[in-house]
């Protein structure tokens, strides 16, 4: 069995506990990630703004801001933080045809969206349907 010594931690282990081509082992790797992102919390959200709708920070926090700190549909407030794991309550809505950013949204209103497949016709089928046969009102 080939065997390899990280330079983190010092110690001997099997090469199956390297990630190829790194002189660290995985669990000492894992540990300096773990460490990385509670230095810098929001790092992925906010990278992950950039990569996928072209947002800054900035842009996502005056979108929120003009929606003032609430759902576009609902109007449900929602938090204006991008904390790592923790706020996945908010959802980016944008056109999947243009990736032109519309708003934000809560999750369950971009569920909704995405389960009508955005269709304008089946959301206005629905607001018949709704109002021909009644709406759901929650127990008290």
């Amino acid at each position: 069995m080939e065997t390899k010594t990280c330079r983190q931690c010092g110690e001997t282990k099997a090469i199956d506990k390297f990630y190829r081509g790194r002189g660290k082992c995985k669990a000492c790797q894992l540990d300096i990630q773990r460490a990385y992102r509670s230095r810098t919390p929001g790092f992925h959200r906010k990278h992950n703004l950039r990569q996928r709708y072209g947002l800054s920070y900035d842009d996502f926090q005056s979108i929120l801001h003009a929606q003032n700190y609430s759902c576009a549909i609902c109007e449900v407030e929602i938090s204006h933080g991008l904390e790592y794991r923790t706020n996945r309550s908010v959802a980016v809505d944008h056109n999947h045809d243009t990736g032109e950013v519309r708003g934000i949204l809560c999750s369950k209103c971009n569920l909704m969206l995405g389960h009508a497949r955005e269709s304008t016709e089946i959301l206005y089928k629905s607001i018949v349907y709704l109002s021909e046969r009644g709406t759901y009102e929650p127990k008290k």
